[in-house]
């Protein structure tokens, strides 16, 4: 059964961290705990809504595939920037979405979303991944970027091994915030000619954005000196 233990993986993550999300805010009702909660939740059912409604809209954007994937892509990783920092202020939190403004927020964000987009889409037309591993593969990009990354300029708490394993258990719930920005890019890319597969291994191409993190984690160090002065 080809590609079933990622679908098998993929059910276990979307029923693991939703739990995760849903004890921590019962047994910890703080507003931040509440605003991931709330977020992630419904970043992840706007994804759900997309695959469930893509024979409506899947059609109308066939025509350019690769194009309209990467904006589509782009355009909801704005959107679910803009979920978690709407929630983030309906609850009274902070330090969940990247700032406060929702302006400077983008202007932080919007640079690894549309490097991460553009990247997938031209690696997923290469090797069309299924959709159990596009989702699977929309968390590993998140661990990046939120986790390590972030970790490293916002948090400076990566050399503790408790953050690894902290990161190891939020993997599953980066999967549902990544879902609207990677499955329904994907799809449009599968109706694309598919051209000559690469001799490579296809592991290449599915960490392919990953390397983006390095001109982006410099675009935010360079970004946090100039707000600094």
């Amino acid at each position: 059964m080809k590609g079933g233990w990622r679908s098998i993986i993929l059910a276990f993550g979307l029923i693991f961290g939703p739990l995760i999300l849903v004890l921590s805010a019962i047994s910890g009702p703080t507003p931040r705990n509440l605003t991931l909660m709330c977020a992630i939740l419904s970043s992840g059912l706007y994804g759900l809504m997309l695959y469930l409604s893509r024979a409506r809209w899947a059609p109308r954007l066939s025509k350019h595939p690769l194009r309209n994937a990467i904006m589509l892509g782009v355009f909801n990783a704005a959107l679910v920037e803009t979920i978690f920092w709407a929630w983030e202020r309906l609850l009274g939190a902070s330090g969940v979405a990247a700032s406060p403004n929702l302006a400077a927020d983008l202007v932080i964000t919007m640079p690894w979303y549309a490097g991460m987009a553009a990247i997938f889409v031209w690696a997923q037309n290469r090797r069309r991944f299924s959709n159990a591993a596009v989702l699977l593969l929309g968390g590993v990009y998140e661990l990046g970027a939120d986790g390590i990354v972030g970790g490293m300029i916002f948090g400076g708490g990566l050399l503790n091994p408790g953050a690894w394993v902290l990161l190891a258990l939020a993997y599953w719930e980066f999967i549902p915030v990544y879902s609207s920005m990677v499955l329904p890019a994907a799809l449009l890319v599968n109706v694309n000619k598919r051209p000559s597969l690469p001799a490579y291994p296809a592991w290449v191409d599915a960490i392919l954005p990953l390397p983006w993190l390095i001109p982006y984690t410099i675009y935010i160090v360079i970004l946090l000196v100039i707000l600094s002065k």
